[in-house]
């Protein structure tokens, strides 16, 4: 191979890499024109088939899937997802096994509803790490009832609203909540470029509220990059809102428990919120809150269609907050 030949494929990778960049930023909005490639050497040498790559894969590794914004599509559709049995109680030796405190007194039980639960999500071999560890893969990610997404040993399930040192955790709106069903599917994108964990959740705005049990319905989608930076993603997606936001230290939100004597917000068991917790949308790594939502949403739940996006890198660190934004994948 001549050195003008080099030089060619060089400058025929950077034709390539640019085109398709142009193409992500027209498809977001960030530019409204593409300007094309006219042909030539540089062409000629981005169309061959060199060592098994050809135009179309060469730059998957290298081009990663751009962030769009605005608010993406937002699915209730249950098709070809298993619905988790409520009644599956305390038994790790089965699926989809479930630890709940229950719940009673003045409210009384509602049979399949499940309060201050801790839901197995079935993982298996999906890889998902949350600050350095691979909890898919350990087969130990769950969600709570009083929404949030956990990693590791089961929460303790009397702390109604999370604190930092809880437990590590992704909050999704969390408040004393009932849980009413939760569906979950397991695919790789059509591209083969993610795999994807789905969860559509179904739920009260409080503990306390039987009359509508699915007023709050979120479609999360647990996302692993499976080229390139190998990022991860959740994206929330908002199919319709209950009332109250969740905690926060938010001093104008009205909690049922409201202010103890110094008048600072408690949650219904009378616990303190944590002074840190600016918001019931944000991550924790089990010490400290990474504070990545700022004070949004600490005093409203955000409306029907809004989507949601957390970002890492590989490691499961480096979170960052995407309000009013999605991965376009399917």
């Amino acid at each position: 191979m001549y050195a003008s030949d080099i030089t060619h494929r060089k400058r025929a990778q950077a034709v390539y890499r640019n085109l398709q960049m142009q193409k992500d930023w027209f498809s977001t909005g960030g530019t409204i024109r593409i300007l094309g490639q006219k042909g030539g050497n540089d062409y000629s040498y981005m169309t061959e088939v060199q060592e098994g790559c050809i135009a179309d894969t060469c730059w998957k590794a290298t081009i990663p899937k751009a962030i769009s914004f605005g608010n993406g599509r937002v699915s209730s559709n249950l098709d070809g997802m298993t619905r988790i049995d409520f009644f599956n109680t305390s038994d790790p030796a089965l699926p989809n096994y479930i630890f709940d405190l229950g719940y009673g007194g003045a409210f009384g039980t509602i049979p399949g509803v499940l309060d201050d639960a801790s839901i197995h999500i079935p993982t298996d071999n999906f890889d998902f790490y949350f600050f350095g560890t691979n909890y898919g893969v350990a087969n130990q990610i769950f969600w709570v009832s009083n929404n949030f997404i956990t990693f590791g040993p089961i929460a303790d399930l009397n702390n109604v609203s999370v604190s930092a040192n809880t437990i590590p955790a992704i909050l999704l709106g969390n408040y004393d909540r009932l849980c009413s069903n939760l569906y979950y599917s397991r695919y790789f994108s059509s591209n083969g470029d993610f795999n994807i964990l789905r969860m559509v959740i179904q739920f009260a705005n409080h503990y306390s509220d039987r009359t509508n049990l699915t007023v709050g319905q979120l479609e999360v989608r647990m996302i692993r990059e499976l080229v390139g930076a190998q990022r991860q993603f959740v994206q929330v997606g908002v199919i319709s809102a209950p009332s109250n936001p969740g905690y926060s230290n938010n001093p104008i939100v009205s909690y049922p428990s409201t202010t103890d004597s110094s008048g600072n917000p408690v949650d219904t068991n009378n616990d303190l919120i944590d002074p840190t917790k600016n918001s019931p949308w944000d991550i924790t790594n089990g010490t400290t809150f990474q504070n990545v939502a700022g004070n949004i949403y600490n005093d409203a739940f955000p409306v029907a269609g809004t989507t949601i996006l957390y970002m890492s890198d590989s490691t499961g660190n480096g979170w960052q907050f995407f309000n009013n934004a999605y991965l376009n994948v399917s």
